[in-house]
């Protein structure tokens, strides 16, 4: 027996994390057909399974009116929807392995937006929640835990809304809500200060819908290419350019630096 192999594996076991409860609410394009939404929620389980998670409970896709329209880019068009599929699945997985579940998850295409958060297993999102309150993820810490109070707050930025949601404490506060109260999000951001975007590329995203920090964290990686190539821009690498997004619409200016010192030309 390799005694040092050993002594490394015991380690390795010693620190990793234990599971936690997720949960993941998505949006699924309103031209799939109803008859294959089974399909793409298994879709959605088998990323869960491949990192071995273990599904708790969950709503079956249905469709709903969406709380204001949502976009996406597909063969090069920004297309709008007024509606989509909904539902939500419940799971315990390891935390270390959050991230490229996520990001699976992010390359299923009939996925129009989706969130995952940290909860508990007696808490599930309400079918509404996810667009009632979808403007409001800059006022979360990305970051932060669930406390004694039994909130839910997102992962940090795991998705793209994807993706955006406000802490949620009961159903009730989710009825004192209203629209009214969503803030309203810059019309224009400076996108150059993404390391990786320049003028041109600032001035091509805006042309096809994305202005903001709010609206690049919340493209797909692969739509962003698409728009490069689009463009004859297909060197530059568009990875990291959500996720500094999502630092930057949150005002977390130190960690978006910290992120840009270790990246080269954005990636």
């Amino acid at each position: 027996m390799n005694i040092n192999n050993t002594q490394t594996n015991s380690q390795e076991s010693a620190y990793a994390l234990e599971p936690r409860v997720y949960e993941v609410g998505y949006h699924i394009l309103p031209s799939v057909d109803e008859g294959n939404l089974g399909k793409e929620r298994e879709a959605l389980v088998a990323i869960i399974t491949k990192f071995k998670g273990i599904v708790i409970s969950e709503e079956m896709p249905a469709l709903v009116d969406l709380a204001y329209d949502m976009d996406k880019i597909i063969d090069n068009k920004r297309n709008i929807f007024s509606q989509a599929y909904f539902g939500w699945i419940k799971f315990d997985l390891a935390p270390e392995v959050i991230e490229e579940l996520t990001t699976e998850i992010e390359n299923i295409a009939s996925v129009l937006r989706y969130i995952v958060i940290k909860t508990v297993k007696e808490n599930t999102i309400v079918s509404e929640i996810p667009y009632k309150l979808a403007r409001k993820q800059e006022a979360i810490d990305e970051e932060s835990e669930i406390e004694d109070d039994g909130v839910e707050r997102p992962v940090a930025d795991v998705a793209p809304v994807t993706k955006e949601v406000k802490e949620v404490k009961t159903a009730k506060v989710e009825e004192e809500i209203s629209e009214e109260a969503v803030p309203e999000t810059a019309e224009v951001d400076d996108l150059t200060k993404i390391e990786g975007i320049g003028p041109k590329i600032a001035e091509i995203f805006a042309t096809a819908g994305i202005k903001t920090f709010e609206e690049l964290s919340g493209s797909k990686v692969g739509d962003l290419r698409n728009i490069l190539e689009e463009n004859k821009l297909a060197s530059h690498d568009p990875k990291t350019w959500s996720k500094q997004a999502t630092l930057a619409k949150n005002g977390k200016w130190d960690k978006l630096a910290e992120l840009q010192d270790e990246l080269n030309g954005g990636k």
